[in-house]
């Protein structure tokens, strides 16, 4: 089972080297291909465009169009190039307008137009390996079973999935399905987050019963930090589950967090490669690995949107459902809490900014949480970086990791908002303020890894 994610098939070029590697291997039964990415720094990704062209249809514009035949035109670019018949660029036309003009519901609308990035191109890598006398077949989601249950945060995978996929599972042919993806048993299309063709494929690997995933990017490894912020970062050969859940959840971008969950209790290998240079590097990832004695911390990763609601009540430790009430508000909003660091007369509730959805909404969390608290300080402190030091033997070096994290801070002058090491002890997690982001990066990388 392979994945190709945006760069790799985001023009003819491309597509022939997923072709050239996906056909050297017989062993390879499926492929999720992502929608098209990015050719070069300033070019648009596909899934963009096609929300452009939802927002203006949405907004009644009638240059709408304009940008549904924009989005053609990078299809018929990658049609010409690999000498396909141009008629699918009716389908896709076709396919486009009417979503525009039978789905009424505007959420399932928006999800249904994000989706078509990744089916046509699915549909035509499956008719140019075909053209090479593949015994070769799209297969939709909906066609494979791909079935989640719409929930008002992420779509959850329905088992039913897994039995349905695995009655491909003997067939001969080599099938060709967009990621991104699924359906509700009712039938509507429902999108996953950003990065989500990870999440397809992983579906997809253990519905087949794969023994390994291959997941093509435009990256050879997976790295001890982000490439963008620490110059040249080691390469990371074998890295565990657990690992990679914690470094995806935390900022890392070349592998999708809710992807890992899928495969855990079959123990199914995820090898990490790129697409530019299949034969050559390459991240395992798998339940465990040799070296954590050698390399007790694996990486460092980061985001930076958390806000934090601090609140100080004296006696708050003996006030029985306290947390629980104060959890009650944001779970009534929508919004998961996602780190709770507490004392005895205090805690903090650390949620990400992005799901709060408009200042009306921040507001009325604060309306009534100032209703139902008598606290006798509360503060929100916006713009707040987690930095992530992973690794499954910290267990081992807790007292060691505390000491070189104070010290960085100390030294670089960095306040310290809240740290926190998880049940797990695989991960400690330093709250900052954003601007100290990159600094702080830098030196905790240097300090662990040089």
């Amino acid at each position: 089972m392979c994945k190709f994610g945006g760069s790799s098939v985001a023009n003819a070029e491309q597509i022939k080297k997923v072709c050239n590697i996906v056909l050297s291997d017989e062993s390879i039964r499926a492929v999720t291909v992502s929608a098209p990415g990015k050719r070069f720094d300033e070019d648009i990704k596909v899934t963009d465009m096609l929300i452009d062209l939802y927002e203006k249809f949405r907004n009644k514009d009638p240059k709408y169009k304009d940008s549904l035949e924009a989005v053609i035109k990078r299809y018929q670019e990658i049609v010409n190039d690999l000498k396909l018949d141009e008629k699918i660029l009716q389908d896709y036309r076709d396919i486009l307008n009417s979503y525009l003009e039978n789905i009424e519901d505007s959420f399932y609308l928006e999800n249904a137009i994000k989706a078509c990035g990744e089916d046509f191109n699915a549909r035509l890598i499956a008719k140019y390996i075909k053209s090479l006398g593949i015994n070769c077949a799209y297969l939709s989601p909906k066609d494979a079973g791909i079935l989640v249950e719409h929930t008002l945060s992420e779509p959850v995978i329905l088992e039913k999935t897994y039995e349905n996929l695995n009655k491909f599972k003997d067939r001969d042919e080599l099938f060709i399905i967009p990621g991104f993806f699924a359906y509700t048993p009712q039938g509507k299309i429902i999108t996953f987050q950003r990065g989500g063709s990870d999440i397809t494929g992983s579906i997809i690997a253990r519905g087949l019963d794969c023994d390994i995933y291959e997941n093509y990017t435009d990256m050879s490894y997976i790295y001890t930090a982000h490439p963008k912020l620490i110059e040249n970062p080691k390469e990371i050969t074998n890295i565990t589950y657990k690992e990679m859940r914690e470094l995806s959840y935390n900022g890392f971008e070349i592998f999708q967090e809710d992807a890992v969950a899928p495969l855990l209790s079959h123990n199914i290998k995820i090898h990490v490669k790129n697409t530019n240079d299949p034969n050559n590097g390459g991240t395992i990832i798998e339940t465990k690995r040799e070296d954590v004695g050698q390399n007790p911390i694996i990486g460092i990763s980061n985001v930076g949107d958390f806000i934090a609601f601090n609140i100080t009540e004296y006696l708050m430790n003996k006030k029985i459902g306290y947390i629980n009430k104060l959890l009650d508000i944001f779970e009534y909003q929508h919004i998961p809490v996602e780190h709770i660091p507490t004392g005895i007369d205090s805690l903090a509730i650390l949620v990400r900014k992005k799901y709060i959805s408009s200042e009306f909404q921040m507001q009325n969390i604060l309306n009534t949480i100032k209703a139902n608290f008598s606290f006798d300080e509360f503060e929100i402190i916006d713009d707040i970086s987690a930095i992530a030091i992973v690794g499954e033997g910290l267990s081992q070096r807790v007292g060691n990791t505390l000491y070189k994290i104070s010290k960085v801070l100390y030294e670089e002058d960095i306040k310290l908002e809240s740290i926190i090491q998880g049940a797990s002890k695989n991960s400690v997690f330093v709250f900052i303020n954003k601007k100290y982001e990159k600094i702080a990066i830098e030196k905790l990388y240097k300090e662990f890894f040089q």
